[in-house]
């Protein structure tokens, strides 16, 4: 059943952890939500390294990003950041900070991504090149499943070496809009868009990076895709809304959004860049998966060429498990626990070669391409397994959330511990 506000009320602001999880509950206006978030995690920013602070406040500052973003960033964002400024006064968490960091996808593409090949193709600069993409989802329903439901897994990976902060900081906001749909991020503190997240109406997304082919393949306008994610799980009652959405905003960079429908078991890999978009969508298989390369007719070409191997990897082992009739395929027999299995799965698939359980990054396999969290959505019934805490992460147990518990709606279905056989 789709969400309805008549006869709910909001759960007061507060925080209860799991284990090393964060749980914090938000309710209001956007600047009464960021100031909560302020309020409830301001150790946990005070814990942000200082010199990503210097530097989003140099930036903003002496280079205008700040009021760059400013001019791009969704109202309810900039409202949301000065309630959150105004909560942490004193710990470096700046008006210019917060509105950098809430355009931080864009400005990762431009400055971390895109601009440092510019600088090496040729020009003599040596500014050093970014590391091969990561993430990876995907979606089984109808066929794929045992049961029909559709189910949304997702792999958040950090190439290299794990970020300290965001392994330190796993955070669910639930979040409770006046004027929206209640829905969860899972994100980091300081932070007011989510990587993943799901609505009460039964909306799941995730973003992988992708990299366009060149620079004339960006743009100075448009959108954050983080910040068109959260409008979404704010706003969208339905897949068909999301896609409508998504076909109305003008973007800036390169990415992939899985948008997931749990009550109408429609789904699609929405492949971004500022000047074009291809959609791949849930068919008559069951299953849709993507890496972090471009796949659809209307996008190739577009993206990063070659791609990386890691994601090509990653892309033909969905393939193995997820699709219908091969020897290694999961398809028919899918329920969350087999989500797990396949998020786990540290199989190369052209060698058919086994990573040890105790590798972080190989770029080898699903699970051993920096995994920094993961998470299995239920969205039909509002559950979602989490794995997180200390690396290697797909060796952690997957925790279970309800998150219709965790907003009192009526009829909510209690979330069960997940059984391997």
């Amino acid at each position: 059943m789709r969400f309805r506000r008549e006869g709910w009320t909001p759960v007061a602001s507060h925080r209860q952890d799991q284990g090393i999880v964060k749980v914090v509950w938000l309710q209001g206006t956007p600047y009464e939500m960021g100031y909560q978030h302020g309020k409830l995690l301001r150790n946990e920013i005070a814990d942000l390294p200082l010199p990503t602070l210097q530097a989003a406040n140099f930036l903003g500052k002496h280079l205008g990003l700040a009021a760059f973003a400013r001019k791009r960033c969704f109202s309810n964002v900039i409202e949301e950041c000065e309630g959150l400024v105004a909560a942490t006064k004193g710990i470096g968490m700046t008006m210019t900070a917060s509105l950098v960091l809430a355009f931080g996808d864009v400005f990762q593409e431009y400055f971390a991504d895109t601009l440092p090949q510019f600088f090496n193709d040729g020009a003599g600069f040596s500014i050093g090149r970014s590391s091969p993409v990561a993430c990876s989802q995907f979606v089984a329903a109808g066929a794929a499943t045992v049961d029909g439901r559709l189910y949304h897994g997702r792999s958040l990976d950090n190439n290299g070496k794990p970020n300290p902060y965001w392994i330190k900081h796993p955070t669910v906001f639930i979040r409770q809009p006046n004027n929206g749909i209640p829905h969860m991020f899972i994100a980091v503190p300081g932070m007011v868009w989510p990587n993943s997240g799901m609505n009460a109406s039964g909306i799941t997304v995730g973003l992988n990076t992708a990299h366009p082919k060149d620079i004339t393949r960006l743009s100075t306008t448009g959108r954050s895709h983080v910040q068109m994610m959260a409008r979404i799980l704010s706003n969208a009652k339905s897949y068909a809304e999301a896609r409508t959405f998504m076909r109305s905003q003008r973007r800036m960079a390169a990415d992939l959004i899985l948008i997931a429908d749990g009550m109408s078991r429609r789904a699609g890999v929405f492949e971004l860049i500022a000047t074009s978009m291809g959609i791949r969508e849930l068919d008559a298989s069951g299953v849709l998966y993507t890496a972090n390369h471009f796949v659809s007719p209307e996008m190739q070409g577009e993206d990063r060429d070659p791609p990386s191997t890691s994601s090509l990897v990653r892309h033909e082992r969905f393939k193995q498990l997820l699709e219908p009739g091969g020897p290694y395929s999961r398809h028919g027999k899918i329920n969350p626990s087999v989500m797990v299995q396949i998020l786990r799965d540290r199989i190369n698939p052209v060698t058919l070669q086994q990573s040890p359980s105790t590798v972080y990054d190989d770029n080898a396999s699903i699970a051993t391409n920096g995994v920094v969290r993961q998470v299995v959505y239920d969205s039909q019934r509002l559950l979602f397994w989490l794995a997180t805490g200390n690396i290697p992460i797909p060796n952690n147990p997957f925790v279970g959330f309800s998150l219709g518990e965790m907003l009192n709606l009526p009829n909510a279905v209690p979330c069960q511990p997940l059984v391997f056989r």
